[in-house]
């Protein structure tokens, strides 16, 4: 694992991976609203498709939920593992002060 992790930091790959997974959470997100919309135009200009093509409300919302909260997730916890916070003095190994030595 730190072999893949060294990788990773190296070449760039772990933040070109959380970049384009961010992106998709937001296309995706972007993508429904545009597709909400765009029913909503047709609906009101043409009545008669609501009733012959309904759009499922829960399953688009639960749909691009679930897509971005996965997503989202996924890059949170890619940057955790690439990036870890520094460790505060009060969690620094045994033995070292923290100061440097003269």
């Amino acid at each position: 694992m730190r072999t893949i992790r060294e990788i990773l930091l190296t070449e760039y790959i772990g933040a070109i991976v959380m970049g384009v997974l961010i992106a998709d959470a937001i296309s995706s997100l972007v993508t429904t609203i545009a597709e909400r919309v765009a029913y909503h135009v047709q609906v009101t200009s043409q009545p008669a498709l609501a009733q012959r093509f309904p759009l499922s409300v829960t399953y688009s919302l639960l749909a691009v939920l679930t897509r971005t909260g996965l997503y989202l997730g996924l890059a949170y916890l890619l940057a955790r593992w690439l990036y870890p916070a520094k460790q505060s003095p009060s969690h620094a190994e045994p033995g070292s002060t923290g100061h440097a030595e003269s």
